[in-house]
């Protein structure tokens, strides 16, 4: 039968940031915690995150560099949503121009639906043609 005893060790760190000690030892005093046992905490919260973790400079020889190119994101559900705003909104503005009094009051019904969504699309993709779009667009609602 063996017992293992570890010691305790002391260890200073210099924190860069005054205003984080502050507020650090302003939250171990509000939740009665001891500095000691939060830090702890954070130390083995941050060895399990990352120890597992392998630097890839640890399998290059000496000078070499590594180069990661990251291809750019392109959400496909943003590009299919883009897509079927343009052709909705560009089926209810030819609507308006040669349908009868009836067909367009259904397409300024579906105008004001389908231009919120538009607006927010066109604003997160700066897509011009929709830009283009939705300045016909206005010109119905006035």
């Amino acid at each position: 039968m063996s017992t293992c005893q570890h010691r305790k060790r002391t260890k200073s760190f210099r924190v860069e940031d005054p205003n984080l000690l502050g507020r650090f030892e302003l939250l171990c005093k509000t939740f009665h915690l001891k500095e000691h046992e939060a830090f702890d905490a954070m130390l083995r919260k941050w060895i399990k995150e990352n120890e597992e973790t392998l630097r890839l400079d640890n399998f290059l020889k000496n000078g070499a560099t590594i180069n990661i190119i990251q291809p750019q994101q392109v959400n496909i559900a943003v590009k299919a949503e883009l897509t079927y705003v343009k052709l909705e909104l560009s089926r209810v503005l030819d609507g308006l121009e040669t349908g009868d009094e009836e067909y367009r009051n259904k397409c300024l019904r579906d105008l004001t639906r389908i231009i919120l969504k538009a607006s927010r699309i066109e604003g997160a993709t700066q897509d011009q043609e929709l830009g283009e779009l939705l300045a016909k667009a206005e010109c119905h609602l006035k």
